[in-house]
């Protein structure tokens, strides 16, 4: 958004044509037209082959249009395999929410080591927080090549809060306090869902004002065991993705979010919603270390108790949009486009 109001720049959005209805929802949210929505990746295609078509479809869209700059976020497989087409083209590449790390450098997979190998591809690393940038700086990334600019999320954030859309979700009908679950992680695809969906399941029995609703990823395969294992409950709403401007008000409402999502562990902090990550690592650590997110994994005993005392847990405030906010203030945007203008002008 603030990249069409820059007179200095031509900004051109490419799509990797994955999930076309849920980007589609929110480009229309932004105002955001696509330049171009590279061919889908083939249903049912291993990982390897995903990145190659996404690599190759991107190599072409690159050398017919040749930009001056290159800049990847979002959806790790996409990112790597845009980084890489535009080393095959020789194009400067940026970075955005570059230096995000775990402790475990394959996990989870296969967004941590994706992330890591975007990073040797990448001219300018655009850092969301002091933490991402000290780990640059630990893998020999130059001073000179890191800029903190916050995260984008934030700034999407604060324009969806800013702009308010109420959902349609009839939660209330169904209890007096919601909990929000979401699920799509490749490392919870096996007992890693199950286990959250007994607990899930032990919790609205222990928590009769409970409504829980799921919204469900679109991958078939997490859809599919997610309504097998939770289908039917009264009080178990699962519902098809909600579009991110009335996601927001839904996390607003809610009492408790269980989730494996990184997004929503940036958005929490803003938002005052107690948020439990289903995960063993957390590339956020600013989340969990201001006491916002906690990262329980999944055994079914520990995100049992952990839900239970959060649901009896004051609901943490909200943080402002300003310099103090884990993740930044909301201006993300204008400060890579100063950013990258600086040094493009500077190495001309």
């Amino acid at each position: 958004m603030e990249a069409r109001k820059d007179r200095r720049f031509d900004v051109q959005l490419v799509s990797s044509g994955q999930h076309p209805h849920m980007v589609a929802d929110t480009l229309a949210h932004l105002d955001l037209p696509l330049a171009a929505t590279l061919p889908s990746v083939p249903t049912g295609s291993p990982l390897s082959r995903c990145v190659t078509h996404l690599r190759q479809h991107a190599l072409q869209w690159l050398r017919d249009t040749r930009p001056d700059i290159v800049l990847v976020q979002g959806d790790t497989s996409t990112a790597y395999a845009g980084a890489l087409a535009a080393s095959d083209c020789g194009l400067p590449l940026a970075h955005l929410e570059a230096g995000l790390r775990t402790t475990d450098p394959m996990r989870p997979f296969p967004e941590e080591p994706f992330r890591r190998r975007i990073t040797p591809l990448a001219r300018w690393h655009l850092a969301p927080t002091h933490d991402a940038a000290a780990h640059l700086r630990s893998e020999g990334i130059a001073d000179h090549s890191i800029h903190v600019v916050g995260n984008s999320i934030a700034d999407i954030l604060r324009f969806t809060l800013e702009n308010p859309i109420e959902h349609d979700i009839p939660w209330r009908s169904h209890g007096s306090r919601l909990l929000v679950m979401t699920l799509h992680r490749r490392e919870n695809y096996q007992q890693g869902l199950v286990n959250v969906c007994s607990v899930l399941l032990k919790l609205a029995e222990l928590e009769p004002e409970l409504c829980i609703v799921c919204p469900m990823h679109p991958n078939p395969l997490v859809r599919t065991r997610l309504q097998h294992l939770l289908g039917g409950h009264p009080r178990i709403l699962m519902i098809p993705p909600v579009p991110y401007s009335r996601f927001v008000p839904l996390l607003q409402e809610a009492a408790l979010v269980v989730t494996d999502s990184g997004g929503i562990q940036e958005e929490a902090a803003y938002l005052g919603a107690p948020v439990l990550v289903t995960r063993s690592e957390t590339e956020r650590p600013e989340a969990a270390r201001n006491g916002l997110v906690e990262l329980t994994g999944t055994n079914p005993a520990l995100l049992l108790q952990a839900c239970r005392q959060r649901l009896r847990s004051l609901r943490p405030e909200p943080c402002a949009f300003d310099a103090d906010a884990p993740f930044g203030d909301g201006n993300t945007a204008a400060r890579v486009l100063d950013t990258l203008w600086s040094s493009w002008q500077s190495s001309s």
